[in-house]
């Protein structure tokens, strides 16, 4: 019996049924930002000699959803509701080194800056359109575009410093080390927007019920509000802060009931 009942779940569900078909999934977000606002930061870190880039965070997605063919036909509609993530990170250093003119000696100076964006969400997808190509009988593919609302419930924004000075000389030698951690929640950022809206863009791959789809998330909203504001970035030079847009990449595993 137990055979039989596994070997149902490698044959498709009727997609082509007009009726829905639910389905679970979970897995893995690879989470960053785009937007104008990456160029003003890189060009503040570039006028203070500093060497900067932005990271992906990673973070889980789970969702709930169905499928519903038109008829008999492979195109499909369908809604879903997922807790996710959302959120970057920023890596910058600051080094300088060299022998010392007065002591006769060497002086290695080095700073670093990082900070990690990291928003827990509830998303509505209330409408996506699909389409399902079936082939060899148990398999098919599933390529989707719809879009996306989301809320973060939860969050914060974390920052790490480090300070490293290390000079050899006649004189003596000097190694010293500080760092700095630091913590808000995303509740107390005045000029955070905790609620997003977008696009899913996705393929993905069914054997049986079982199914590995691959998601890109866009989002419009600026993450900040200001994005118009003035920043300087050298002597006499202004430009607008920018903004920062959600851009997320989502792999998961799911399966059909």
């Amino acid at each position: 019996m137990y055979g039989k009942g596994f070997g149902k779940t490698l044959e498709l569900p009727n997609f082509n049924s007009g009726k829905a078909v639910w389905i679970l999934r979970a897995g893995i977000g690879f989470n960053g930002v785009v937007g104008n606002a990456k160029g003003t930061q890189e060009a503040i870190w570039d006028d203070g000699d500093w060497s900067g880039s932005f990271k992906n965070t990673s973070g889980y997605v789970v969702s709930f959803g169905f499928n519903k063919s038109f008829g008999s036909h492979p195109l499909y509609w369908g809604m879903s509701l997922d807790l996710g993530k959302r959120g970057y990170q920023t890596n910058a250093e600051w080094v300088r080194s060299g022998k010392s003119q007065v002591s006769g000696g060497s002086d290695y100076h080095k700073k670093t800056a990082q900070g990690t964006l990291s928003c827990y969400n509830v998303q509505l997808s209330p409408i996506t359109i699909g389409y399902k190509y079936t082939f060899l009988q148990r398999m098919a593919l599933d390529v989707h575009l719809g879009a996306y609302a989301s809320y973060d419930f939860s969050g914060n924004y974390k920052t790490y410093t480090s300070d490293h000075i290390v000079s050899t000389s006649k004189y003596g030698n000097r190694n010293d080390f500080k760092e700095n951690e630091a913590e808000v929640k995303i509740g107390d950022i005045d000029n955070m927007r905790k609620y997003d809206v977008g696009i899913n863009v996705g393929a993905g791959y069914w054997f049986g019920h079982f199914n590995i789809d691959f998601t890109w998330q866009r989002g419009f909203i600026p993450i900040f509000e200001g994005g118009d504001k003035k920043v300087s970035i050298g002597k006499g030079d202004k430009r607008e802060q920018g903004n920062f847009f959600s851009n997320n990449f989502q792999l998961r595993l799911g399966y059909a009931f």
